[in-house]
Order: structure tokens, then C-alpha cells, then sequence
């Protein structure tokens, strides 16, 4: 009797593991199947239309997106990788990715062969899609041309008290790739935080939650001037605003790559390294300078308009240590903004 039992047992738990097996097996094929992707993205809604509309005319594939700044993006994938919501983060800054790098799955697209490989994980866990340099932007309505910045010192001037705005890095990818640059460019054996304890305090409590924020403040004149992406400049420049100026600073500035990678374990994976060749393909990278970024792929031709980067950058700007860095720097910087 006890072996018949011991076999009925071990039928029902063959059975068992079968039929697990067989909805694995279901679900990876729905999940290969599938028509959908998911995609949370901070990049500018015309970019991001453009890249939407052509790839599902291309593949059929349904873009769900969400947009917000890519610090909020990265925690709630942080916060949903037990169970992933998002399939794709595209045009994060990657040392903010570096940073989250554990959340993202490794591919290598076919397409990396023609992209810069300084903007290429070392893991394959995020490939760079576009570069915009670090930039002063400056009303030239409230700031006299004699008074026209030069560089990242001007904004530790005590002059500008209460005229400068920010966004927070604690929130925006982007401000977190200008902190750290600017720690890099004014390091005077302090690591840089001497310069940011003074600019805190010239800001005067101007730190915007919106990456977008400073540099509309400025346009507006709420703000005389702002450190920001290049793209969000030339925007203005090319719409033919003449109030406008921009500065890249005289101590240099840092280039780091917006960048595509996909979320680990991710429900439509195949739909994520389809959309991860598409945005590296030549003919969306040929379209990227339209949107005001500078393309990452090596045999496509410079873009005009643009200042030569190596004009500009620093030599001593490592973007991947300002991932490793992040955690540090972010409680350094808030210690500083509330006074300790």
C-alpha cells in the first residue's frame, strides 16, 4: 500500500512539475510573441515622438511610455524589480544607469560595432544613443555683456545671489551629470566641494525639482543665467531667440551619454532588443542632431552647428566614477543644502 501510494505521489508531482513547466514554457512564448513594450524615458517629447512613431510603423509593436526625470525612473525600477514593469530606460545619463546597473540585463546590439566605445558599458548593460555637453546658459536681457560668464566660477560670485537656478540633483539625472562635472572642473584638493558650498549659497534656495525648469526660468527672465544640457540652449537659439547666450566654460566640460538599456527581467525582452538596435540604427542616429543631440555612432559624419568636443572637455572627467560616486556625492550635496 505504501508503494502504490509513494507512486501516485510521484505521478501527481510529475504531473505537477509538467504543468509548471508547460506555463513556463506558454509564457515565454506569449512573452516572444508579445506586441507591447514598455519604455520610461526622461528625453524631450519631440525626440521621443519621433522615435515612437517610426518604430511602431516599423515593427507593429505598441510603445506604452512614461515619462519623468530618470532619478524618479531608476527608483521605481529599483522599487519594481521583484516584479518589472518597464522593458526599456532610454536616454537615462549612464553614469546614472551605471549607478542602477543591477536592474538592467546585458545585450550587446549588433549595431554597437558603429558606436563610440566610450559610450558603451563595459557589461553591455546600457549602450550610449546621444551626447549633450554641460553648457552656461544666460539671458543677455539681465546679464551686460561685460558681465557674461565665462565659466563655472562666476556662479560662486555672491553677485549673482538669488538670480541663479538649478535643478536637484537628488531628482534629475541631468543636474547629478552637472554636479559632478562641476566637482571635477573646480577641485582645488577639496574634491570640488568648496566651490559647490559657496554656489549653494549664491543659488539662495533656487533648486527646482524640473530639469527643465532653470533653463525655461532663464528664457523667462525669472533667473539672469543656469547650467544646462547644450540641447536645452540650442533649442531656444534655433527658434531665434536673441536674449539668449550660451557659454561652454572655460575650465571645460564633460559630454556624458543619454543611454538605452533593458530593464533585467523585463516582460517583453525580444520588443526591448528590437527597440535598443532601432534608436543605435544609422537612421535614427543621422535624425538625433534634428533634436538638437549630438549621435554616438562613429561613421556618420559630424554634426554641423555643433562646437567640436574636443574643443571643450575636460581631460580629467571619468563619468563612471561619478557613478561609483553617487551615493556619496547625493548626501554630500544634501548636507550642504541644509546648512550642515
Amino acid at each position: 500500500m505504501k508503494k502504490i501510494t509513494g507512486i501516485i505521489i510521484a505521478g501527481l508531482l510529475a504531473l505537477l512539475m509538467a504543468g509548471c513547466s508547460g506555463k513556463q514554457a506558454a509564457d515565454k512564448a506569449a512573452a516572444g510573441n508579445s506586441k507591447n513594450l514598455v519604455v520610461y524615458s526622461p528625453a524631450p517629447e519631440k525626440l521621443l515622438n519621433m522615435i515612437i512613431q517610426e518604430f511602431q510603423d516599423k515593427t507593429g509593436i505598441k510603445i506604452e511610455l512614461v515619462q519623468a526625470g530618470s532619478g524618479e525612473l531608476l527608483t521605481r525600477i529599483k522599487s519594481e524589480s521583484a516584479n518589472p514593469l518597464a522593458d526599456i530606460m532610454f536616454a537615462g545619463g549612464a553614469e546614472s544607469m551605471e549607478a542602477f546597473k543591477e536592474f538592467f540585463q546585458a545585450y550587446k546590439s549588433p549595431e554597437t560595432e558603429f558606436v563610440n566605445k566610450e559610450y558603451i558599458s563595459s557589461e553591455n548593460l546600457w549602450t550610449g544613443v546621444f551626447v549633450s555637453p554641460t553648457v552656461i546658459m544666460y539671458n543677455k536681457n539681465l546679464v551686460a555683456e561685460k558681465d557674461a560668464p565665462k565659466g563655472w566660477a562666476t556662479f560662486a560670485d555672491s553677485k549673482w545671489k538669488g538670480h541663479l537656478a538649478f535643478a536637484d540633483p537628488t531628482s534629475s539625472g541631468s543636474a547629478y551629470t552637472t554636479l559632478s562635472i562641476l566637482l571635477a572642473a573646480m577641485d582645488k584638493g577639496d574634491g570640488g566641494w568648496g566651490f559647490v558650498r559657496t554656489y549653494v549659497k549664491a543659488l539662495d534656495g533656487n533648486i527646482l525639482t524640473s530639469s527643465s525648469a532653470p533653463h525655461k526660468g532663464v528664457s523667462d527672465g525669472e533667473y539672469y543665467m543656469c547650467i544646462t544640457p547644450e540641447e536645452s540652449v540650442l533649442q531656444y537659439l534655433r527658434a531665434g531667440a536673441q536674449h539668449i547666450g550660451i557659454i561652454y566654460a572655460e575650465e571645460g566640460t564633460g559630454a556624458v551619454p543619454s543611454a538605452v538599456g533593458v530593464v533585467k527581467n523585463c516582460p517583453n525582452a525580444e520588443n526591448a532588443k528590437k527597440f535598443v538596435d532601432f534608436v543605435l540604427g544609422k537612421d535614427v542616429q543621422g535624425k538625433i542632431p534634428e533634436h538638437l543631440y549630438r549621435h554616438v555612432r562613429t561613421d556618420l559624419a559630424s554634426s554641423d552647428g555643433f562646437k567640436p568636443l574636443s574643443d571643450i572637455l575636460m581631460n580629467n572627467y571619468d563619468f563612471l566614477a561619478a557613478s561609483k560616486n553617487k551615493a556619496a556625492n547625493i548626501k554630500q550635496w544634501n548636507d550642504i543644502v541644509v546648512g550642515k
